[in-house]
């Protein structure tokens, strides 16, 4: 292959390999190597000791991290972390570390079956309602599920609080919210503001707990259940962030549907999602990237169009699209 060959399809290697990055950062934070890592030099064969590894499979992923800038190799077996790899610690503030075990874990089994649904229209993995009840019942999944939206939620709803005007709101409901990060972070931004988060009941004293954590106990909530059954009524505002990207259309109507019957007339829906364009190109890689993850279980990304006719048929009506940043947008509906 010429010199200019190898070049222009530099990018396609790129891609093509790009799988490596996310399985070595899952490993080492899964394996406690990243917790364990410090500023100060340590030896791969220390590391490999403590946890129980070999040490020749720990300095080479330690090797291999370094290249991606999560940690700095200081001599042919000492290693410490960096500024960007602290960012996967459990104990740093906005921490990616669920997003690390949520990636490679049920993401990369989730990715495995694109080919089953090319084959097949049908998600490779089933999500239906009993799916995400059963995986809430199991504590170490749902531990890094949840863990992962929160932190995910968190830097949306910085994003969210500054672009959108919630003075003249009196209570948020963040439906489907999880532990409430997204609350968390709007009412961070307005203090006179209350509400809760309401998703299944069995997260209850987890979210409980993430809420207290951030000195939000007195003003933020919680309430189970399931929105495919019920919305509880009482909060002037109800924002679903990236929810209903997870759902099929008719699943989606659903949750809707019971927004609407818990929403007061002067209340208003907010939407928070990637909205994708009606023609694609390199710049939309995130909202596209967001599709096929949902293409194998059951969800999509939709267009603005998509949106405004899934509101209109459960009696919603698009007031406004504000970008948000980030690359995701709030559409704020009202009862039509």
């Amino acid at each position: 292959m010429s010199d200019d060959t190898q070049a222009r399809y530099a990018p396609l290697v790129d891609m093509l390999a790009a799988g490596w990055r996310t399985r070595v950062l899952y490993e080492a934070v899964r394996h406690g190597l990243i917790d364990a890592l410090g500023d100060t030099p340590q030896s791969g064969a220390a590391l490999a000791q403590a946890h129980g590894l070999d040490a020749d499979a720990v300095r080479r992923l330690l090797r291999a991290l370094a290249t991606l800038g999560i940690c700095r190799q200081t001599d042919s077996d000492g290693f410490a972390l960096t500024a960007l790899g602290r960012g996967l610690r459990t104990d740093e503030p906005g921490s990616l570390r669920g997003v690390a075990l949520h990636w490679g874990d049920r993401l990369w089994q989730s990715l495995g079956t694109i080919g089953d649904t090319l084959e097949t229209g049908r998600p490779g993995m089933s999500t239906d309602p009993a799916d995400f009840a059963r995986m809430q019942a199991d504590p170490e999944r749902a531990a890094v599920f949840n863990r992962a939206m929160a932190e995910q939620s968190l830097v949306v709803g910085e994003a969210v609080a500054r672009a959108y005007d919630f003075s003249g709101f009196k209570t948020i409901m963040d439906v489907g919210g999880g532990y409430g990060a997204m609350l968390a972070a709007i009412l961070g931004r307005y203090p006179a503001l209350t509400g809760w988060s309401f998703d299944m009941a069995v997260i209850e004293e987890a979210a409980r707990a993430w809420l207290a954590e951030r000195g939000l106990g007195a003003r933020a909530g919680f309430r189970g259940g399931s929105f495919f059954e019920a919305v509880p009524a009482g909060a002037d505002c109800l924002v679903l962030k990236y929810i209903l990207h997870d759902w099929d259309d008719d699943h989606s109507r659903t949750i809707l549907g019971h927004c609407r019957a818990a929403l007061a007339p002067d209340g208003v829906v907010l939407i928070v999602e990637r909205i994708l364009p009606e023609i694609v190109g390199p710049a939309d890689e995130a909202a596209v990237r967001g599709d096929i993850v949902m293409l194998t279980v059951g969800g999509r990304e939709r267009t603005e169009r998509e949106y405004r006719a899934l509101l209109g048929a459960t009696g919603l009506a698009v007031r406004a699209v504000i970008p948000a940043g980030e690359g995701f947008s709030i559409i704020e509906a009202v009862p039509a």
